[in-house]
């Protein structure tokens, strides 16, 4: 049996704290007086811990051989880390409570993908009906979280993200294991992969829509 709701669920909860931290933090970080390079620089750290962190997660998950704990360590971590956003405005506070988050953070998608396609076995078709719910997600937060700043402090953006990653943690505490493929594909080294000209035209394309919306969801709404 697919866990299909518990899977759509934490894509649900993913996507709606990227709803509602994308558009609305960097409006929170101008309220309590950062300025547009101390912004750019906090922002930019959830794309710094992605170039790194998911790697270091993806290896430790194969040495351990379980991927299930280290989502939920990384949901709970994640938690942690935002709440830093609760106790302090300084600067260096910030990025501290910044990085730990987006360290942790982005740990969890790679993994959660390939428990999905896992579950799946066989059914690539079905991934579109589960990961659709992301989308549901993401659009939910940024036009409830839109109509509630028209009457609420640019703060409540802390508590309204603050509670999709605690949906986070809740749908990663029910995600079940799942097992390993029989056959592992054989190895091929990383030259070999980058050398092929479809691969460094993905990864171009990949660049240029990354640019495109680190300046659009960090700047845009101010």
């Amino acid at each position: 049996m697919i866990p299909y709701w518990r899977l759509s669920g934490y894509y649900f909860f993913y996507f709606a704290f990227v709803g509602a931290f994308s558009p609305y933090f960097g409006l929170y970080l101008q309220s309590i007086g950062s300025t547009a390079a101390q912004i750019a620089v906090l922002m930019s750290l959830m794309s710094v811990m992605r170039m790194l962190a998911p790697t270091l997660w993806g290896m430790l998950a194969d040495r351990l051989g379980v991927r299930v704990p280290i989502v939920r360590l990384s949901a709970l971590l994640s938690m942690l880390g935002f709440a830093g956003f609760l106790v302090s405005d300084a600067y260096a506070s910030l990025f501290a409570s910044m990085a730990f988050l987006a360290f942790f953070w982005s740990a969890a998608l790679p993994l959660v993908e390939t428990l999905t396609f896992a579950h799946l076995d066989g059914q690539a078709g079905r991934y579109g009906n589960i990961r659709v719910w992301g989308s549901v997600g993401f659009i939910l937060a940024v036009l409830g979280l839109g109509y509630l700043l028209d009457d609420l402090p640019i703060r409540a953006v802390l508590w309204v993200t603050l509670a999709t990653l605690g949906g986070i943690l809740a749908c990663a505490l029910v995600i079940p294991e799942a097992g390993r493929p029989a056959h592992m594909p054989p190895h091929r080294p990383l030259g070999t992969i980058l050398r092929r000209p479809e691969v460094r035209s993905l990864l171009l394309a990949c660049f240029f829509m990354s640019a495109a919306h680190g300046a659009l969801y960090v700047f845009y709404s101010m």
